[in-house]
């Protein structure tokens, strides 16, 4: 008879480094074209160089950090890096909603509508990086709940990508269009609906990118007037 609990392992330290990182660049803590050291973080961090180092190689992995002789640096993506990743990104984030509606418990669309209110109230203030945290952490719990382990995985990837390119290309600041989009794909998985959460979730994404791109374009219109 078990008398004990088995006791989960910690994470590695390459693990725990990796996280720490990831989550410092996704959350704008290191500035594109930004270089850094595998010394100056592991002193920062309190570990060894070895796990920094094998974190900051698996993030070049991710396409999150490039590697160069004096060290590392944060990619610079420019405006065909984003685009591609919301390419790959739209028909993913589709799967999983499709993926995610018939398994979801009344608890998991209570989640989700909370997070679409904060999403809704972030943006009818103005705060463009509370409604960019609210965004993804909504696609995120979706996919939470897709129970495919290779697709969480992919779109952890093309996810990340997306936010790093957001900060040195243009993210619109007017997301008013992404709330009603966000109600129709919760609308979708309250209704266990797989096949119209996948519809939702891909135009979401495709009308996204189109949006960026009307951005560019009107950036680029007042850069030409002020020439």
């Amino acid at each position: 008879m078990d008398v004990v609990e088995r006791v989960p392992r910690p994470k590695s330290l390459t693990e725990l480094a990796y996280q720490q990182l990831r989550d410092g660049i996704l959350e704008g803590g290191f500035p594109s074209g930004r270089r850094v050291s595998v010394v100056s973080l592991a002193a920062e961090m309190g570990m060894s160089r070895s796990p920094v180092r094998a974190a900051i190689e698996r993030l070049a992995t991710d396409g999150l950090m490039i590697l160069t002789a004096g060290g590392a640096l944060v990619p610079t993506p420019g405006r065909g890096d984003l685009l591609d990743a919301l390419a790959v990104r739209a028909p993913l984030e589709g799967l999983a909603a499709r993926l995610a509606a018939p398994q979801l418990a009344d608890a998991d669309v209570a989640a989700l509508g909370e997070i679409h209110t904060e999403f809704e109230a972030a943006v009818e203030r103005g705060d463009t990086r509370a409604a960019q945290k609210a965004d993804f952490q909504f696609h995120q719990e979706v996919q939470a709940h897709c129970d495919n382990a290779c697709l969480v995985e992919h779109l952890e990837r093309v996810q990340a990508r997306v936010i790093l390119a957001t900060y040195s290309t243009a993210w619109s600041s007017n997301q008013v269009q992404a709330v009603p989009e966000h109600a129709h794909i919760l609308a979708a998985l309250s209704a266990r609906d797989g096949e119209a959460a996948g519809r939702a979730a891909t135009i979401h994404l495709d009308n996204l990118a189109e949006r960026v791109r009307r951005e560019w374009r009107r950036r680029d219109r007042e850069e030409s007037r002020s020439a």
